[in-house]
């Protein structure tokens, strides 16, 4: 991670309204080291990967991506991804904390195939740009096509004297573009997007601000609502991260009964939290004695001054407005589902 200017804790936290309120409607420029990146490279990689995600990688075109999963025979989640179509390889962006559990599904599957596979999570810092106000540090960059440009699609922009990768990815359900810059040059590359977007009012933007606003747009994220016990339709991702029509892959079976059949026990929601302070999760959900699914995440909401969570809820009781008791390291607390 990038140092953020020597800001102790109690500042960063402190602050968090602030960030909130610039990447909200302003620029916000915040540090992904979080995020992990494997390339696979080799004549048939395409086919090869196709036949491992939910979502279509054979028809991709150069400069095109998606939203994946990667599931087992069950079905459940394995990991999840932004697949990127590059000239002679495949990148897979998915969490640094899974980067190992993806290599090793991944290697299980490879047998005679032309494909290799390669974590190249430490050759590459990853910078984010995001908010209204990112085009204008876009535009002065000379890539202000990017408010045209397609989630996930990715070409280079000039920075610090040399071509970067970048896509647009609205991680945060925000106007959103990540770049792509060598480890060597991160700390310059972003004193200098700071420098670029100071007409904007750019600001630094930490992860408290970020997870209040995906949790807000309500994006699941890999590791806090994605997990091994996760079944890909009940992200509520279907849209976006699973073709019913690219043919088999692994998992496809138990996915498309759950289509065909409705059968949909769980979804992701949204909870409204009573209180000022987000409680810890994991948490049970009751909907009176009843157990009815798990908070996976939650964030205090500064502009609303909501306390907003993401969880898995049982179908039957999915409706607006409901009442969900939330059990709690701090106690018993009380929710509502909350439409996003």
């Amino acid at each position: 991670m990038l140092d953020r200017g020597g800001l102790s804790v109690s500042d960063v936290v402190c602050d968090v309204a602030s960030e909130y309120r610039a990447a909200r409607y302003g620029v916000g420029l915040h540090d992904r080291g979080y995020r992990g990146l494997i390339e696979v490279a080799g004549a048939d990689r395409a086919d090869w990967l196709h036949n491992l995600v939910t979502n279509t990688v054979r028809t991709l075109r150069v400069g095109e991506g998606n939203y994946a999963f990667a599931v087992n025979v069950k079905g459940r989640v394995v990991f999840d991804a932004v697949i990127l179509i590059r000239e002679d390889a495949i990148w897979l962006d998915t969490e640094r904390s899974h980067v190992t559990t993806a290599i090793a599904h991944l290697d299980r599957y490879h047998i005679a195939e032309d494909v290799t596979i390669t974590d190249r999570s430490d050759r590459y810092a990853r910078l984010a740009l995001l908010g209204p106000r990112a085009i204008d540090v876009l535009d002065a960059l000379g890539a202000g096509h990017a408010r045209n440009m397609a989630q996930f699609q990715h070409g280079a922009l000039p920075l610090q004297g040399r071509p970067r990768p970048f896509m647009r990815h609205d991680f945060a359900g925000l106007f959103g573009a990540e770049l792509f810059v060598e480890i060597a040059d991160a700390a310059a590359c972003w004193r200098r997007l700071l420098e670029i977007g100071a007409p904007a009012d750019i600001r630094p933007v930490g992860m408290a601000a970020v997870q209040s606003l995906r949790i807000q747009a309500g994006i699941p994220w890999l590791g806090q609502d994605i997990d091994e016990e996760v079944l890909a339709p009940e992200t509520m991702q279907v849209e976006r991260g699973i073709s019913y029509h690219k043919g088999c892959y692994l998992g496809q079976e138990v996915i498309e009964r759950m289509r065909s059949r409705g059968a949909l026990a769980r979804r992701l929601v949204r909870l409204a939290i009573d209180g000022s302070r987000p409680p810890s999760v994991p948490a049970r959900l009751r909907v009176g004695a009843a157990d009815a699914g798990r908070l996976t995440s939650a964030a205090a909401c500064p502009e609303t001054r909501r306390v907003l969570g993401l969880g898995y809820l049982k179908t039957a009781f999915y409706e607006p407005g409901t009442a969900v008791a939330i059990d709690s390291a701090e106690g018993v607390l009380t929710g509502r589902v909350d439409p996003i």
